[in-house]
């Protein structure tokens, strides 16, 4: 009797996407933020984590999708590609590339945070905005103690000497606290808390990003003790805002808190709306009586910076009308001012720079996605949707680093993937 042929069975093909995406890759920017501070890496680690994540949606995912937003923000990209024919010296080329890669870089993040359903939430993101907030403030609370230190980070080191003699490259690599400013005429010294990111502005523009985003992780979670230790934080980071002597800092948060009301008070939330008023008013109450808007006006007194920015704006304007296609692809100086034009603000950088039809995707991806999030429902939501509210503002005055993008264009992903996919928010 003949045995019987054994069957053979074929091992399941492995089947890509089958996995889940983790967690880490995006959220370590922010969990890591000091690390990276401290270690000279903050200007690496964003594109470094885009590219594992990139590597993980190529390897892990079997049909990656990608919300219209992150098109749009691609476009700008290729017309960015476009736009640096024009730039014709080796130094230019280097900060056009920083700011191609950190702004693709976001784009990875948005695409990432759309497929990483499983694993990652709005609440788990603003828990993540919760440790950059509190590193932000405990480094600007550092400023008042010691304001002229300045690191010496691991990686500076590595560096060559003929890099990191250049003043931008130097603020990277071997950060300082703050700006320590003695214009002339002043009685004393500005000690403006500029760390984890090289300049003061930067300092702001974060504060106003991150600001909303701790509030409404606030909204997420039941009153425990860490909302005392979050609330005495978020007074605490009075201290170090008031001595950034920013104006537009205190501009646009104001814009931010003010749209959160109004909304509040249209979907008939006026109790909420009545107790965050109040604690505004309280808050502005004590800036004037404490002299801190005295300070903050004080200083124009010895420095013009209003009058300096109108006069760069209006031959940055100019310039532009003459390349409005494709711009100058990066910065140039301007003689008549002493401050390269396509600087002091985001909008002014992507009109120079990538004439008006990069502006005009710019914005598209932007003011387009902010509108499109708009019917945010809840006070999270709101909350959430204040970011990119008052980045369509700021935007005019601050340039934005990688970091601040980032956490604007994933605010836009929360807000439009919950409206996707019906989230909650």
């Amino acid at each position: 009797m003949t045995a019987p042929t054994p069957t053979v069975v074929a091992p399941a093909p492995v089947r890509r996407g089958t996995g889940v995406l983790p967690a880490w890759p995006l959220l370590s920017l922010f969990w890591g933020l000091p690390l990276f501070w401290a270690s000279g890496a903050l200007q690496f680690a964003p594109t470094v984590l885009a590219v594992v994540m990139l590597l993980l949606l190529l390897l892990q995912r079997r049909e990656v999708r990608v919300p219209w937003p992150a098109w749009v923000l691609g476009a700008f990209l290729l017309w960015m590609l476009a736009s640096s024919v024009q730039i014709d010296s080796v130094g230019s080329w280097a900060g056009f590339a920083l700011r191609w890669i950190n702004l693709a870089a976001a784009l990875v993040y948005v695409v990432y945070y759309w497929n990483a359903r499983q694993s990652l939430d709005h609440r788990r993101f603003l828990r993540a905005a919760v440790v950059a907030w509190a590193t932000l403030v405990g480094l600007g609370l550092l400023t008042f103690v010691i304001p002229e230190a300045r690191l010496t980070t691991p990686v500076g080191l590595l560096l060559p000497q003929g890099i990191t003699s250049n003043a931008l490259v130097q603020n990277y690599f071997f950060p300082p606290l703050a700006e320590v400013q003695l214009p002339w005429g002043a009685p004393e010294a500005y000690n403006r808390p500029a760390a984890p990111f090289p300049y003061t502005n930067g300092w702001g523009s974060g504060f106003v990003i991150l600001t909303p985003l701790v509030l409404a992780y606030l909204t997420t979670v039941r009153f425990r003790a860490r909302h005392l230790l979050v609330v005495a934080g978020l007074l605490a980071s009075l201290a170090p805002a008031v001595a950034t002597t920013n104006r537009g800092m205190f501009l646009a948060l104001g814009l931010a808190l003010g749209y959160v009301l109004v909304r509040m008070v249209l979907r008939g939330r006026v109790g909420i709306a009545l107790a965050g008023g109040g604690a505004v008013a309280a808050v502005g109450a004590w800036l004037v009586a404490s002299g801190a808007v005295e300070r903050i006006l004080g200083r124009q007194e010895y420095s013009d910076s209003t009058g300096t920015r109108s006069d760069l704006y209006r031959d940055t304007f100019l310039a532009t009308l003459k390349a409005p296609l494709l711009g100058y692809g990066a910065p140039v100086y301007d003689e008549t001012v002493g401050i390269e034009m396509g600087t002091q603000g985001y909008v002014w950088t992507l009109m120079f720079c990538y004439g008006l039809v990069g502006l005009g995707l710019f914005m598209a991806y932007l003011h387009g996605t902010t509108l499109a999030t708009l019917r945010a429902r809840t006070t999270t939501g709101i909350l959430v949707h204040a970011v990119p509210v008052a980045a369509c503002v700021f935007f005019t005055f601050y340039g934005l680093d990688a970091v601040q993008f980032i956490l604007i264009s994933l605010s836009l992903a929360v807000l439009l993937r919950s409206r996707r996919y019906g989230e909650g928010l």
